[in-house]
């Protein structure tokens, strides 16, 4: 769930590498591993704003989780989501839901015996939105060959509907163990999992359909990188009895395990090889206990060039990231040889490329120059770009950029930073024409380019219209009420599972009316998702919207942080859902770890805790003022701290002299921090304006400079980290 492309926080998988390895951000202390091969992607950000024009909003990223809920006449508030208030219709289906309770409690409890007499208590409930979860849970408790009638006619009463997620894998399962070979061929559908398509295939052959056009289908199942299920043994059997276990096909599973890191297999699969091509499993087995060992020459006499250079490909490229000296000169030896495709030689100058560039070293300035060419990824530029920005280097930056595929030119990034270039070439008219077209967009480099011309940013803001008729036709779909019935009754897996199946079916016309109805529900990220999903991009006061305005407004004012900067914070990390967690356990609106809270209060606090509204924005603030006390007030390096941790961050500053934040920011080496701090910085600007400040913090910005690592000094007190106060 990646709410309008600005859900990064909890909703990310930061990825590994073998560089940077783990590393525990300040508030969100885990195993989480951001890897340098995925931090390389660059500074498009306009969509996380919404740009005014429509020729961009295809650009964008629009999620499918949505949330849309009646507006009826009547209303009410009940506490959801931990304090998160919500506001749903009038309840009509009170009595009956404590009668639901009471069925429901029976058919988990009861025997299976008892649970058959059951019939008319949940027949009384048929009217009742939740009726088929009733109907659901008696199949599950009295499952067997007798009731494959009812099973049957629920798969396809409640098909595709969240009711039914789940049932035929069990209906399957059971068939499966009990052996009943024709009901399990009748409601088997593909996609149900290696185990399942496995058993569906031997059943198959039992059936007496033709061995070769079974066989054919395994294929996909060998092509794993993992140890298949048994149930697959006897299939693989007769697919290497009749010669479809040739030495490629052998040789690519090797591949994918090895890309896997699965050795454990390869070595089966070796014997599996014919004598001469077993040095192929060698070598992967080599490479993946060290990449280093991509330098012995013994392992690849190039006798199969093609499969080697796999191998030396997939090795370089990891082991670039750790030692790019030894990546390069293997990639020469093997490249004189005319061993690697033109996408093999993207692949390794990009990693050698890069790595140089991030540990700041003379070697990225000749490498970058090798990695950019035609059929490059597009990350090679951008990074290309940003090292000439460190360096200053500013007529090479007009020329990269003007090499760039005209469709490139035309994006946000592109234009800001030749404007920037010409600005420091002294072409000030041109800049100027660049700077003010930026200005009309709202994005963060729309932001920036307003402050260089002393334009006010211009939010453009045009509400929805609001269509009650079309209101009230989203209010009374099953799916709807049956997620109002789930959340109240608390139970928010289930209620975003029938919201997360509305969206999908809903008609495109009638998102932005679901989003309407959700923020005027409270459910304000799934109003964020609704906006962004219909492309509706210039109702700014819905998609920023002022939740829990009483309770930022107390804690800002007592830790003395800006209230624009805090919600900022909460909108891109949670989009101000209360009860958000990430994988790595990161809860609440401002999405804090629990030891993180512990440590700015100075007491035990449990994740619950972090549910509630009061308490996570109180740490979270607090936990604010302490990067503010550590950064010298500096909001750049405390969005990045918030996000990546502030001994990172203090690991990124520029080693010899400070830099402009602008160009600061685009070299953070992690792909998500730099998104991070471009989001927070324009939320921050629109929150100022729809709390009715005038505090535009982007002419500060094209003023302040990074300091550099000298800067950095250590606390008398605490022995700690610090910038040194100006």
């Amino acid at each position: 769930n990646v709410v309008d492309q600005s859900q990064c926080c909890f909703f990310s998988n930061i990825l590994q590498s073998a560089r940077f390895g783990k590393f525990a951000s300040a508030h969100k202390r885990s195993s989480v591993e951001q890897g340098r091969s995925s931090i390389v992607s660059g500074f498009y950000f306009s969509s996380w704003l919404g740009q005014r024009s429509l020729t961009k909003n295809n650009k964008l990223l629009a999620t499918v989780v949505g949330a849309f809920v009646c507006s009826l006449s009547s209303f009410f508030s009940i506490g959801a989501w931990a304090t998160q208030p919500l506001t749903l219709p009038e309840d009509i289906f009170e009595k009956d839901r404590a009668r639901y309770l009471e069925v429901e409690k029976k058919l988990l409890t009861y025997s299976k015996r008892s649970v058959q007499r059951l019939d008319n208590d949940i027949y009384e409930l048929a009217h009742y939105p939740l009726y088929p979860y009733l109907l659901r849970l008696k199949l599950e408790r009295t499952m067997s060959i007798r009731t494959k009638r009812e099973v049957k006619q629920f798969l396809e009463d409640f098909n595709g509907q969240p009711v039914s997620y789940g049932v035929r894998y069990k209906w399957l399962n059971y068939l499966a163990k009990n052996d009943y070979r024709s009901t399990f061929l009748d409601n088997y559908r593909p996609g149900m999992g290696a185990r399942l398509t496995c058993i569906a295939l031997n059943y198959r052959l039992k059936e007496g359909e033709s061995e070769q056009a079974i066989l054919s289908e395994v294929d996909a199942l060998w092509l794993h990188g993992q140890s298949q299920p048994d149930e697959c043994d006897p299939l693989f059997a007769k697919w290497k009895k009749a010669g479809m276990m040739t030495p490629e096909m052998v040789i690519k599973r090797i591949e994918i395990a090895a890309k896997e890191d699965n050795r454990s297999i390869i070595s089966y699969l070796k014997r599996q090889l014919p004598g001469d091509k077993q040095y192929l499993a060698d070598a992967w087995l080599s490479v993946t206990r060290d990449t280093g060992r991509v330098n012995r020459t013994a392992l690849f006499p190039l006798k199969n060039a093609s499969h080697e250079a796999e191998v030396i490909v997939w090795a370089v490229e990891k082991l670039a990231w750790r030692n790019p000296d030894l990546a390069g000169t293997v990639f020469n030896r093997y490249n004189d040889k005319n061993v690697f495709s033109p996408a093999q030689q993207h692949v390794m100058r990009r990693a050698i490329a890069l790595s140089y560039t991030l540990d700041r070293l003379p070697q990225a300035h000749h490498w970058l120059e090798l990695a950019d060419v035609q059929g490059a990824s597009e990350d090679v530029k951008l990074w290309h770009i940003s090292h000439l920005l460190r360096t200053k280097k500013w007529q090479e930056v007009v020329n990269v950029i003007d090499s760039a595929p005209a469709s490139l030119q035309q994006e946000e990034n592109y234009r800001y930073w030749k404007a920037r270039a010409l600005e420091a070439l002294g072409q000030t008219m041109q800049a100027t024409v660049l700077y003010k077209e930026l200005a009309q967009e709202r994005h963060y480099y729309g932001f920036m380019a307003s402050a260089h011309v002393g334009e006010n940013p211009s939010l453009a803001h045009t509400p929805a219209p609001r269509d009650t008729a079309a209101i009230a036709s989203v209010a009374k779909t099953p799916a709807t009420i049956r997620s109002v019935e789930f959340f109240r009754l608390d139970r928010t897996t289930e209620a975003r599972r029938e919201l997360f199946y509305l969206l999908s079916h809903l008609p495109e016309s009638k998102v932005t009316d679901a989003g309407i109805l959700a923020y005027e529900w409270g459910l304000y990220d799934q109003a964020i998702t609704s906006f962004a999903r219909s492309g509706y991009w210039d109702d700014v006061e819905r998609r920023f919207p002022l939740a829990f305005n009483d309770v930022f407004s107390e804690k800002s004012q007592a830790y003395s942080i800006s209230k624009s900067l805090a919600m900022a914070i909460a909108r891109r990390e949670s989009s101000f859902r209360s009860d958000a967690i990430s994988s790595v356990g990161a809860a609440g609106l401002m999405q804090l770890m629990p030891g993180t809270a512990r440590y700015v209060a100075k007491e035990k606090v449990s994740r619950n805790t972090l549910f509630q509204v009061d308490d996570n924005v109180e740490y979270g603030v607090q936990y604010l003022r302490y990067l503010m006390d550590k950064l010298n007030n500096n909001p750049v390096l405390v969005s990045a701290s918030y996000n990546a941790g502030w001994r990172k961050v203090l690991e990124w500053l520029p080693a010899n002299e400070a830099l402009p934040v602008d160009i600061w920011i685009e070299n953070i080496p992690y792909k998500e921090t730099r998104a991070y701090v471009k989001a927070v910085m324009a939320y921050q600007h629109i929150y100022d304006q729809q709390l009715g400040g005038n505090e535009n913090i982007f002419p500060q910005l094209t003023r302040d400079m990074i300091p550099s690592a000298d800067a950095v000094s250590t606390h008398p007190v605490t022995g700690t980290l610090q910038l040194a106060p100006r």
